[in-house]
């Protein structure tokens, strides 16, 4: 039997996962680029799962399609093939923007291949309706036999986003959506054959992939994005959020469930009942998690430190629901089964975890910490970790003070930090976890709140990143910050990566570690900031006292030791199984 083309097998997924989640009327204009969408359109109108309109002129068939979605407040789509035809669109799509209207603009295109080669009706489409007038914009990876099943998942997830962007699912502003769909020919499905192949199927009983708050399943079975949260074996990660609140917020929602959580570096809240010490790294005792895996996963906010929560969101086992802050949700792995607005984690009440399930996580939190009570190459005598630094500073700074955390290394080593501190808030800048401007945000947090004694810790890469933030004029305000620098001499968080096996390091020091050989307290003092070099924990404390204005405290550090480090608390983490 000839193999259905990935063109066909995409569209129909993409048509699929829509009408899964509400889509009812779709509105075609003919054109051979977009032929994998028109057919797939016929069987669904055939099949009476999807009412199909056709239209010759793309102007009047995004007008029908606003028309069909303006009252109703569901999508409906409109199909266009390449060129033109998509710019045709504008005016309709100009008025679902300021009308408000879930208009979802789906445009057949040009493999990437064909674009800006002279190809025949190949334009630049990405971005010809653009994020002023659309609420999301999303140029689809062109479909490919070698892994297609990986993206149908991500295209399902997609429509999932698309449907939550056009209707404010989750509180934003209704209105269109651009997905611009490249396809590879062949275009044309073979006569016969399944739908779809079976590793590229929705979710069972017609559920959509993603289930969304307010767009129900109306093929089918799934309980919608509003449902309970908590299963009997839930367990919570809490990443990135933006605001104390948020996180304090989190936490309490576990706490009166009795939902064992794991919380990424960020404000305080080490009394939370149902918190475990260290974060994500509990999930090393990979043993151990496997004999305890959660039914289901729900990740609250962003979650960047580690790759050890995505590999538990990939695994087929566990649900993953997603609760989110804003209208757009974290979820990188293509996993999540259900998406809730942050106002969910309000609800108090309903079905908690299972007593037992709760309790076994607890126990091992507590074998986590006893493990790591002393950590791995630490001294008494000097510092030579991050971990050993940064849990100097955490035991050291005034109550009421506020910490910066570096993006790279340092967010990580604030891991090893057993129960961060309720009376210090802690700020990471994890948005895209870059290098850049660290020591400015840092200044800023400090001129921000002048009462609030302020500290930075950071690498000596990110320092001198934003070295440009010690350049403070004479008349300019001053911040009261201390900026702690942990020189390792370069970007060890890469060690801690495969570039830093023992095979790579003839390759690893000069294009990943990138050592600069900068004195970090002279360049301070050459601006005119007073500048230390420690190397005890005492020296260290010392140099935490309050004290007015900008200085730099600079402790130097073994770039080896990172890794050696990381290892050392991993095979420790492993043994807990």
């Amino acid at each position: 039997m000839q193999p259905t083309p990935p063109a066909t097998v995409a569209a129909r997924a993409l048509l699929d996962e829509l009408v899964r989640l509400g889509l009812r009327h779709l509105v075609l204009s003919p054109g051979s680029r977009s032929a994998p969408l028109a057919y797939a359109a016929q069987q669904l109108d055939r099949e009476g799962r999807l009412r199909l309109h056709v239209r010759v002129d793309e102007r009047a068939a995004g007008f029908l399609a606003l028309g069909l979605a303006k009252v109703s407040r569901m999508p409906a789509a409109v199909v266009t093939t390449s060129g033109t035809a998509v710019a045709n669109l504008h005016p309709a799509v100009l008025e679902a923007h300021h009308g408000e209207v879930p208009l979802l603009v789906l445009s057949a295109d040009r493999p990437p291949e064909l674009r800006g080669v002279g190809a025949n009706q190949a334009t630049d489409q990405p971005g010809l309706l653009d994020h002023r007038h659309c609420r999301l914009v999303v140029d689809v990876e062109t479909p490919s036999a070698d892994r297609l099943a990986a993206q149908v998942r991500a295209l399902r997830s997609t429509a999932a986003r698309a449907v939550a962007a056009a209707t404010g699912a989750l509180g934003g502003d209704p209105g269109p959506v651009h997905l611009d769909l490249p396809y590879r020919d062949p275009l044309a499905p073979p006569v016969g054959g399944p739908w779809l192949p079976d590793d590229c199927a929705g979710r069972p009983d017609g559920r959509p992939w993603v289930a969304l708050p307010t767009v129900t399943a109306p093929t089918g079975g799934g309980e919608g994005g509003t449902a309970d949260l908590v299963a009997p074996r839930t367990l919570a990660v809490v990443g990135d959020l933006a605001t104390r609140g948020q996180r304090d917020a989190a936490l309490a929602w576990a706490g009166a469930h009795d939902v064992p959580v794991l919380a990424e570096t960020g404000p305080g809240a080490a009394d939370a009942p149902t918190l475990l010490p260290h974060g994500a790294l509990a999930l090393a005792a990979a043993d151990w998690v496997e004999a305890h895996r959660p039914e289901r996963l729900v990740l609250v906010g962003r979650t960047t430190l580690g790759r050890s929560v995505a590999a538990l969101a990939r695994d087929p086992r566990t649900e993953v629901h997603v609760v989110s802050t804003v209208p757009r949700w974290a979820d990188p792995t293509h996993e999540a089964a259900g998406v809730h607005p942050f106002a969910t984690l309000a609800e108090r009440s309903g079905p908690r975890a299972d007593p037992t399930w709760a309790r076994d996580w607890a126990d091992l939190g507590r074998r986590v910490e006893e493990a790591l009570v002393e950590l791995p190459g630490g001294s008494h005598d000097r510092l030579t970790t991050g971990a050993e630094v940064v849990r100097v500073v955490d035991e050291a700074l005034p109550t009421g003070a506020r910490l910066f955390l570096g993006s790279s290394s340092v967010a990580r080593d604030h891991q090893l930090v057993a129960r961060p501190r309720v009376d210090v808030d802690v700020v990471v800048s994890r948005g895209l976890a870059g290098i850049d401007g660290c020591v400015s945000t840092a200044a800023g947090l400090a001129l921000a709140d002048p009462g609030v004694p302020t500290y930075a810790a950071v690498g000596d890469l990110t320092f001198l990143h934003d070295s440009g933030a010690l350049l403070v004029g004479p008349s300019e305000p001053v911040p009261d910050l201390t900026v702690v620098v942990l020189d390792d001499r370069g970007g060890s968080i890469f060690a801690t990566l495969e570039y830093g096996a023992k095979e790579l390091e003839d390759d690893f020091e000069r294009v990943f570690a990138t050592p600069t050989g900068t004195d970090v307290a002279a360049l301070a003092r050459a601006h005119g900031w007073p500048a230390t070099t420690v190397t005890t924990p005492d020296e260290l404390r010392a140099a935490l006292a309050p004290a007015p204005g900008l200085r730099v405290v600079v402790v130097p550090l073994d770039l080896g030791d990172r890794r050696a480090t990381g290892l050392a608390v991993a095979e420790r983490l492993r043994a807990l199984g």
